[in-house]
């Protein structure tokens, strides 16, 4: 089986806008890890790589998620950009954001319409609002 079928085989694909979850090896950390050859890659890496036929990730430069969603691999929330960029991007949530996400899913705000008023994916919401991330606020 070649890389790529052998890798898609290890992704649970929802819609083209969702999260799709790495169903293979996660570090605790969360990301999940793809061998090519001997070799242990970031899947979101990876994912990314075989939709831009790039490979390696160019130096200095590495793939960070729109979604915040450390597993997934869906190409259309992977950008190519830098470590300070990705620090930029994760901190448009603050605490504050989490605990009113939080609240408006708690008196009836579907994940869709709190999706669209803080620019996250409604798989960001969830997890958000089942405390699978942003553990440590209330």
């Amino acid at each position: 089986m070649n890389i790529i079928k052998r890798f898609w085989k290890y992704v649970d694909k929802c819609g083209p806008n969702d999260c799709w979850e790495w169903v293979g090896f996660v570090k605790p950390g969360g990301h999940g890890r793809f061998w090519i050859k001997g070799k242990s890659h970031g899947t979101h890496r990876v994912s990314w790589a075989i939709a831009h036929h790039i490979w390696p990730i160019p130096k200095g430069l590495q793939i960070n998620h729109f979604c915040d969603n450390k597993s997934c691999v869906n190409p259309a929330h992977l950008y190519l950009g830098t470590q300070e960029e990705n620090t930029q991007d994760a901190s448009h949530l603050t605490p504050e954001n989490i605990k009113k996400i939080r609240h408006l899913h708690n008196i009836g705000y579907s994940r869709k319409q709190l999706s669209q008023q803080f620019n996250i994916t409604t798989r960001s919401i969830g997890r958000i609002c089942n405390h699978k991330t942003w553990k440590g606020i209330a």
